[in-house]
């Protein structure tokens, strides 16, 4: 535990961004089903943009995959404390390629025939998207969220002021109590989420932690060795804690939960299937296989693709791995930045 210890204050950082909290916000926006103690928050802000904006911010979060491709890397435009504007101005001053890399994520390097229409339009005209997007952060950053960041910021920045002074006193108790499903022992790091990620010390050169009032539920981090990041969910005072499900995980558990519809689904787990050969290998008629599978299309759970006369349903792999944590998140919600009564 001495030489843990000893490798943890060698290699983390505690470190507050107002520009992560901006994009942590951007996501939220994006995607509010799941914050379940921000969506009024998100309302109300949507409320205060106009038609353009929402659609610009709706239109990079697509992009983006939710704008979490900005939170993934490591200090890449060397932001760290820096002001909101400065963090703007030093990413209209990336390269190209730069721009690509944090905008698009990984799929920056996918061949052009599996790339989307819209990620092809922004390699043929990166400058141009790189203007539209930091003209956005700053009329997003000036008009809307300026004034929540006023609000918040003194509870980020005493934040890191608490979580140094418990890493002093014992930096593996402190670095555990970071988030329920991200754990440190002798040997490694471990990330907790559809799959298990874990890293040996040996593979980390930093162990970068980001407070943020906006993360909570997710374990939200950066796997991309040798810079670790991992964001730290930091209650607000005013902040209610909501027994409310997410209305997308009540729909999904709800499709699941019949006999027919979990045969289905393993069915086209495996291979695409139509109505027809569905009704062929079940027995069951065409209506009920139809009405099965608008339910399990409308939760998300299979996607059809038109061939011809016929549509081929298969399931949808990335939502089956993604109920595991969406679970997770339901019900770490209570625990994740709340201290432990005394």
């Amino acid at each position: 535990m001495k030489d843990l210890n000893h490798w943890l204050k060698k290699h983390v950082r505690i470190i507050y961004s107002p520009f992560r909290e901006l994009i942590t916000s951007l996501h939220v926006l994006s995607n509010p089903a799941h914050h379940l103690t921000r969506q009024e928050w998100a309302e109300k802000m949507k409320g205060t943009m106009s038609p353009k904006i929402w659609d610009s911010v709706s239109y990079f979060g697509q992009i983006s995959n939710e704008w979490l491709n900005f939170l993934d890397l490591d200090d890449y435009l060397q932001l760290q404390e820096k002001h909101v504007e400065e963090s703007i101005e030093r990413l209209k001053q990336l390269s190209t390629d730069d721009f690509l890399s944090i905008l698009l994520g990984k799929r920056a390097r996918i061949s052009a025939a599996a790339s989307t229409s819209v990620e092809l339009e922004v390699h043929e005209k990166p400058i141009y998207f790189r203007d539209m997007l930091c003209d956005l952060l700053y009329e997003y950053h000036q008009n809307h969220f300026a004034r929540e960041l006023f609000r918040v910021e003194p509870w980020l920045i005493k934040s890191v002021h608490d979580l140094k002074s418990a890493f002093e006193v014992n930096p593996c108790h402190a670095m555990n109590k970071i988030h329920p499903r991200f754990k440190l022992d002798l040997k490694s790091v471990r990330f907790y989420k559809a799959e298990t990620w874990i890293f040996s010390y040996e593979e980390i050169n930093t162990l970068t932690v980001y407070p943020s009032s906006f993360i909570a539920p997710h374990l939200l981090v950066g796997l991309e060795a040798p810079h670790i990041i991992v964001y730290m969910q930091v209650p607000l005072p005013d902040e209610r804690m909501e027994n409310a499900v997410p209305e997308d995980l009540l729909s999904i558990l709800s499709a699941l939960g019949d006999r027919t519809r979990m045969k289905l689904l393993k069915l086209m787990h495996h291979h695409p299937y139509c109505t027809q050969q569905l009704t062929d290998s079940t027995g069951l008629a065409k209506a009920t296989i139809s009405k099965h599978l608008k339910i399990l299309e409308k939760s998300g759970l299979i996607s059809g693709e038109r061939h011809g006369y016929f549509v081929f349903y298969q399931t949808n792999e990335k939502i089956l791995d993604q109920l595991k944590v969406d679970l997770n998140q339901f019900f770490d919600q209570p625990y994740v930045g709340y201290k432990e009564e005394t």
